[in-house]
């Protein structure tokens, strides 16, 4: 019964991520967009179904809260770009003789300091940018294999003289054979948006989003393989005018754009990757992005853009893990994470 009642849950996230309006969209916060697990980030955020989650990843799924996080605190810090700077703290906890886990958190992005200036050009003093947001949620296992949880964020954007109160909901869904090693996750947030308190903007509702993960191990063998689809509920991700064909402006002739529409589309949807285990608690990832690469990277010099890497250790109480996350040729985003455990449950 309980396997049946997951299998239409996840049918209907896919009927409603295709079927909810899309009236008065705005973009999300980029707090509630750019990865804060080092884990998921230094996969190239392909590793949305770990085989063993950590309590970070539960910032990205709230279904990967199990009964081994019970009492662990963990600290996330993200060195973005120019002064910008990520950082988050969770907890997680069970309550006695229940099946139920719940966590809780703050989670912060600074975009750093700027001058203001009015229409002349006079500098007319500093001021900051940054989102802020809470976050509690909690998930309960359904069976041996099936876990369902969901997470409530409530923000608020500033800058300068405006400021925005933000709300998401998120609900995931996971299946775990420990046998077969094998994990199947789907993320989806039906509702959010955001409203201004003070300040010109416009408010509206997030577009919906779904997201499925799939993380394959092998008996035999020191490795995970991870894989990430995103953005299920619209196809199409790739600039407009990007498979049309151009004119040389010389000779007048039309020039064929050779790309694969069909594969290019399908593929800015995909994030893939990889965990070596190299023993004694050593873990290296590696991962790539393909949208990211597309859009980021720079035609004459495309660099590393789109790839990722990370490593996991244990230094006694602590876990630690670090990523960099390469954008494009001006940088990459640092990740550092620490969880260690504060009580039993």
């Amino acid at each position: 019964m309980m396997r049946q009642t997951a299998i239409g849950l996840l049918g209907l996230l896919f009927t409603a991520s295709g079927t909810a309006s899309a009236q008065n969209e705005v973009v999300r916060p980029g707090l509630l967009e750019l990865p804060l697990s080092a884990r998921l980030a230094g996969s190239g955020e392909s590793m949305g179904a770990p085989l063993a989650s950590t309590l970070g990843d539960v910032l990205g799924q709230p279904a990967l809260l199990d009964s081994t996080h019970a009492g662990q605190l963990h600290f996330g810090y993200m060195d973005f770009f120019s002064g910008a700077a990520q950082a988050a703290v969770i907890y997680a906890r069970r309550p006695q003789a229940r099946k139920w886990l719940w966590h809780t958190g703050l989670r912060n992005l600074g975009f750093g300091t700027f001058t203001g200036r009015d229409p002349v050009g006079t500098a007319t003093g500093s001021f900051s940018a940054s989102d802020v947001a809470w976050v509690s949620g909690a998930a309960m296992p359904l069976d041996s294999n099936l876990t369902i949880g969901s997470s409530l964020w409530l923000g608020q954007s500033l800058m300068a003289e405006r400021r925005s109160n933000f709300a998401q909901l998120d609900i995931g869904l996971t299946y775990l054979r420990r046998d077969r090693q094998i994990r199947l996750a789907a993320l989806w947030r039906p509702w959010g948006g955001m409203t201004n308190v003070r300040g010109s903007g416009s408010p509206g509702r997030f577009d919906n989003d779904l997201t499925l993960s799939l993380s394959k191990g092998f008996s035999n063998a020191p490795f995970t393989l991870f894989a990430t689809y995103n953005d299920l509920q619209t196809w199409d991700l790739a600039p407009e005018g990007r498979y049309d064909d151009t004119i040389d402006p010389l000779t007048g002739d039309t020039i064929a754009n050779g790309t694969w529409a069909f594969g290019d589309r399908l593929l800015r949807h995909l994030a893939i990757g990889t965990e070596l285990d190299l023993g004694n608690g050593l873990k290296f990832r590696f991962g790539y992005h393909h949208r990211r690469r597309q859009e980021l990277r720079l035609a004459s010099a495309p660099g590393t853009a789109g790839f990722a890497w990370g490593l996991d250790f244990t230094v006694r109480r602590f876990q630690l893990a670090i990523a960099r996350n390469i954008y494009h040729t001006a940088g990459a985003s640092t990740h550092l994470a620490i969880r260690t455990r504060l009580t039993d449950r």
